[in-house]
């Protein structure tokens, strides 16, 4: 079995030993193994100061734990976790995880303790995750290692976004929040110190994962650039790879060694390495989420010219400014309808309507023009790009337009993106939109900017020479 094969039984292990499992509730021992009480997996809580957790009995000791654990998860300090991971390399446990810090980060005794912890994943083959990691979360399994409150239950269990940080503060506070709105997490992986496994493990691993469709990555350093360029390279051709790579100045260069105890590289070299290897860079946690999630919901665009539909003049305005505004990422351009599309949408809607792009159906439209006038622009041959400002203020317009617009992204060669706002229930309705399938933003310029990211994935697709 080789190192990628080997890590199904840690993202997806059948009996799972949590060294230091407790009752305390505040504990990390006692959070992570109350996370995976859900899991239908089989625990064996690892205490020698404890007889019962939650109905399981516990174990005094590793030595005690049954021949075919899958995953040990410890929760001890950083020298104890060594001594438990040398006890768990005896009873032939092949997968770890190891939560606790102090140890690359802290100096010359952490140093020392993560070498060793390198030294037993050399010599017996075994893969380890971190140390100084918040492990992994697998929604749709239940299965659930991370001992900080993360939104875990606002995710779409169905996602297909498979998320590997190396900082978890950051993916857990960034998927979280995008949970308001709708977002679906294949995977996350907390990289931490990275110590054995890293971040071109798991690029392996969801490369061939059929449930991922789509991967994204929080990083602070990239040890093996080379091998990470190239490999990325490969699999961007099936699924995009979206990186939000931190430490671009010379002062986030040095927090990022005192965060992982590692070196950051040149920023001009890795943006440029990036876009000649088809990863597409991001530079935010709110970027980050918007291009996974429009990513793994729609393909690429077919072109680059973007029809506007809104029943709110301004913010079609507003939105053509940002259509046209210059971008490094991708170039976009208003759409030329044609004669027939503009005729075939004021016959659907009304005398006045402003028929040149944008579209402005105005607040007197109701569901069926908006229908129709979306109908219309998905058969203008000259349109690649919808984007549709869709409100529900408007007395005519009904939360019918969810389902309308759903029903037209599912018979359309054109993604279609919404951009909408309803007050208080503004993170409601797109999170409605999102499990409708349409892939909606809270604003103008989040909306054009993940039609950017689409057409930034057809220009990568074009570059690796792959059929649009």
């Amino acid at each position: 079995m080789d190192k990628i094969e080997s890590l199904q039984n840690l993202l997806d292990p059948k009996k799972i030993a949590v060294i230091g499992a407790s009752n305390s509730k505040e504990k990390v021992g006692g959070i992570v193994f109350r996370r995976l009480l859900g899991s239908r997996r089989r625990l064996f809580p690892v205490n020698p100061k404890e007889t019962v957790i939650e109905g399981h009995k516990v174990n005094s000791d590793i030595s005690s734990l049954p021949d075919d654990i899958d995953l040990a998860i410890i929760t001890i300090s950083a020298k104890a976790s060594i001594q438990s991971v040398e006890s768990c390399i005896k009873k032939n446990i092949q997968n770890y995880i190891i939560v606790a810090g102090g140890f690359a980060e802290v100096g010359d005794v952490g140093i020392e303790l993560e070498n060793r912890l390198k030294e037993l994943a050399a010599e017996h083959n075994i893969n380890i995750l971190g140390p100084n990691s918040l492990g992994i979360f697998l929604p749709d399994e239940n299965i659930d290692t991370i001992f900080v409150e993360h939104g875990d239950k606002a995710l779409d269990r169905n996602g297909r976004v498979a998320c590997i940080v190396q900082s978890g503060s950051v993916g857990v506070e960034a998927l979280g929040y995008a949970a308001n709105t709708g977002f679906g997490m294949r995977a996350f992986v907390g990289l931490g110190n990275k110590c054995d496994l890293d971040e071109i493990d798991f690029l392996h691993y969801f490369a061939r994962d059929e449930k991922t469709n789509c991967l994204g990555f929080y990083l602070e350093n990239i040890e093996r650039g080379r091998d990470f360029l190239q490999l990325a390279k490969a699999v961007s051709k099936e699924k995009p790879v979206v990186v939000l790579k931190a430490g671009r100045t010379k002062t986030a260069v040095s927090a990022v060694s005192s965060h992982t105890g590692k070196l950051a590289g040149s920023d001009n070299v890795i943006n440029g390495a990036f876009r000649q290897f088809g990863i597409q860079r991001v530079f935010d946690d709110e970027e980050f989420c918007d291009a996974t999630k429009v990513l793994s919901m729609l393909p690429g665009a077919p072109g680059n010219r973007v029809a506007v539909l809104t029943a709110a003049g301004g913010y079609g305005v507003m939105c053509t400014d940002f259509i046209e505004k210059e971008d490094k990422r991708a170039a976009l351009t208003m759409a030329m309808l044609s004669e027939n599309t503009k005729k075939n949408i004021k016959d659907a809607t009304f005398s006045f309507t402003a028929c040149e792009n944008p579209v402005d159906i105005t607040a007197s439209a109701d569901d069926m023009m908006f229908s129709l006038s979306l109908d219309a622009l998905i058969e203008d041959s000259g349109v690649d790009i919808i984007i549709c400002i869709a409100f529900f203020a408007p007395p005519g317009i009904t939360e019918n337009l969810i389902d309308i617009i759903a029903q037209k992204i599912k018979k359309s060669d054109k993604p279609v993106i919404v951009f909408t706002k309803y007050g208080p229930f503004t993170d409601n309705s797109i999170k409605n939109l999102y499990y409708a399938g349409v892939a909606a933003y809270p604003s103008v310029g989040r909306a054009v900017r993940a039609a950017r990211f689409l057409v930034e994935r057809t220009k990568i697709k074009k570059r690796l020479g792959l059929e649009i």
